[in-house]
């Protein structure tokens, strides 16, 4: 238990609708706030002098260290990891990165957590309902719940593998644009990658290669057998279709900075 449920409460209360972005990605409502939304509610519960943060940049990610001033003077520092967009321009791509890992960092500390459904500690939800119970915390558990975006960065885990085929083998050819016949040898993948990365503006090419060392599949793609391309093909799929709306997320905050 915290020696400050109030004001950690107050960081992790729900937000107003009209502060809460929602778009559709993969038959689903997302639900998600912007960086300078997770700024105000810093400066409102804890005053703008009460809180900094800080960046140390990699070649595939940005780690965010938010500290916090509490009420006793002391310092409490949480460290969070964000990705870029792959924007394709370098500048807006950075800020992107800068912005996921800020907003990762600030969940952390109870800011939007709610939107993983399953994030809110009983003494958060005890508060917000005590002291604003039009407002519902339990929303997060809803039928149709909200997702974090934050949530749909990483490729899935092996075991929901088939599921995540078998849907995105439905969604190819909708809204998310992806066109062309699906690759069947490590050398069609690699120029079906190369023409989804000038379609989408999304940094395929390195994503999955990273993914398929993760796999265990040969250093080069154009070696990647027809189960490994099958494999991979469905997971630029899964990729492009959760980068397109996140860049343009990303290209907003970006723009406006």
């Amino acid at each position: 238990m915290t020696q400050y449920p109030d004001l950690f409460a107050a960081l992790a209360a729900p937000f107003a609708s009209h502060e809460v972005k929602v778009r559709p990605q993969a038959g689903r409502q997302l639900h998600y706030i912007t960086a300078r939304t997770a700024m105000n509610r810093l400066d409102s519960v804890l005053g703008p002098e009460n809180w900094w943060d800080s960046y140390q940049p990699s070649e595939h990610s940005v780690l965010c260290t938010l500290t916090i001033r509490l009420p006793d003077g002391s310092t409490l520092s949480k460290s969070d990891a964000g990705g870029y967009a792959g924007m394709s321009d370098q500048g807006d791509d950075d800020k992107s990165g800068y912005s996921d890992a800020f907003k990762r960092a600030a969940v952390k500390f109870g800011v939007a957590r709610y939107l993983y459904r399953d994030g809110v500690p009983e003494f958060v939800r005890e508060r917000v309902a005590a002291s604003a119970p039009a407002v519902a915390v339990a929303s997060a558990d809803a039928s149709s719940p909200a997702v974090s975006e934050t949530q749909e960065s990483a490729p899935a885990p092996r075991s929901d593998r088939g599921e995540r085929e078998r849907s995105t083998r439905s969604e190819t050819n909708g809204s998310s644009g992806i066109v062309g016949t699906p690759p069947r040898s490590g050398r069609a993948l690699f120029a079906w990658v190369k023409d989804q990365e000038q379609r989408h503006e999304v940094g395929l090419l390195p994503y999955l290669n990273k993914w398929g060392k993760l796999q265990d599949y040969p250093g080069r793609m154009v070696d990647w057998d027809s189960e490994q391309v099958a494999n991979a093909y469905q997971e630029a799929i899964r990729k492009i279709q959760a980068s397109v709306p996140d860049r343009n997320e990303a290209l907003e905050e970006a723009l406006a900075n």
